[in-house]
């Protein structure tokens, strides 16, 4: 009897041997494996560490109206909580997104050591569950820039009373490239789009007179005798009246429609206060960092849009300036 039992029991040991195991108990044979070794610590903090790789890199990506500009800084909106009217950045959204990887990849770290410290003995397993976790993370980023490219092609509805304001605009008396005096009391009554750029400057000012260009071209003849574009110089300095007729002629923006104003250098600055542009000059270099900001006033003299640089942008930007000129048409 002992001997059948022992031979039943022989019978039943071999039949759960791993050559005899089907399919589906062979997979998860291998994941649990995969799970209590080395492997899966090493390939899981290499997933995190890429990722946090990817997240500091779309932070550091200028603004451009480029593909990849253009997803950056969607990107940077819904995650960061950036604002690309000030160029302002919410730095607790960033710590929310950058460590909640770094108190995971501690705990696996914490809870897989010894396991995870043989793997990495074996440097060419490692390498490769490493490439893996890399190969994952930059799939998973171009799956999201032709996404959002995908999604910024197509027109999204201008939100023209949900991000309407009411501010005052500034008080600003200066005066343009031809020397003529520019007051925006003188002009209520007349929808006024308002930048600032600098004369010098040789990344975003060129994008901020191209795109208020491009936006101005779609208006028709009768809209454009109720707009006037001023661009206060962030540079006063060194921004004459000659040197800001000079830029204007390159861009090919004629008074009275353009304006590209000046004046005493502490009256510039209060007045870019007031607009609310962070601006800082490099010591080094003279380069001025400053918020890419179009301020749309209305015809009552109060600052009605906040828009930014970008292709979506600049649809919004021709929206939002002919939301403001039927006003007039509807009250006359």
């Amino acid at each position: 009897m002992e001997s059948k039992l022992e031979s039943g029991a022989g019978s039943v040991q071999s039949s759960v041997r791993p050559d005899h195991l089907g399919w589906s108990s062979r997979w998860i044979a291998a994941i649990y494996t995969f799970m209590s070794g080395g492997g899966f610590p090493v390939f899981a903090i290499s997933l995190l560490a890429c990722w946090e790789v990817f997240l500091v890199s779309v932070l550091l990506v200028p603004p451009s109206p480029s593909p990849l500009g253009a997803f950056a800084e969607n990107f940077r909106i819904w995650c960061f909580g950036y604002d690309p009217a000030t160029g302002r950045t919410e730095w607790a959204y960033v710590f929310a997104m950058l460590f909640p990887q770094l108190m995971m990849g501690g705990f696996i770290a914490l809870f897989w050591w010894e396991p995870m410290r043989e793997m990495l003995r074996d440097t060419k397993r490692a390498a490769a569950l490493v490439g893996v976790a890399a190969l994952m993370v930059a799939g998973s980023a171009l799956g999201f820039t032709l996404s959002s490219n995908s999604s910024a092609s197509g027109e999204l509805p201008f939100p023209a009373e949900a991000i309407r304001t009411a501010f005052d605009s500034p008080h600003l008396s200066l005066f343009n490239q031809a020397g003529s005096p520019i007051d925006l009391e003188s002009l209520q009554g007349r929808v006024v789009l308002l930048t600032a750029i600098y004369a010098s400057c040789g990344h975003t000012c060129p994008l901020i007179l191209e795109q208020t260009k491009a936006a101005v071209a779609e208006l028709g003849p009768g809209e454009l005798q109720d707009l006037t574009v001023v661009a206060v110089t962030l540079d006063p300095g060194n921004d004459s009246a000659e040197v800001l007729a000079t830029l204007a002629d390159g861009h090919d923006l004629q008074a009275p429609l353009y304006n590209l104003v000046t004046g005493p250098s502490q009256e510039v600055e209060r007045v870019l206060d007031e607009m609310q542009i962070a601006r800082s000059r490099d010591p080094e270099t003279g380069v001025i960092n400053h918020a890419n900001i179009f301020l749309l006033i209305d015809r009552e003299g109060k600052i009605a849009y906040r828009l930014g640089l970008g292709e979506r942008q600049q649809t919004w930007l021709t929206t939002a300036l002919r939301v403001l000129l039927k006003e007039q048409q509807a009250a006359g």
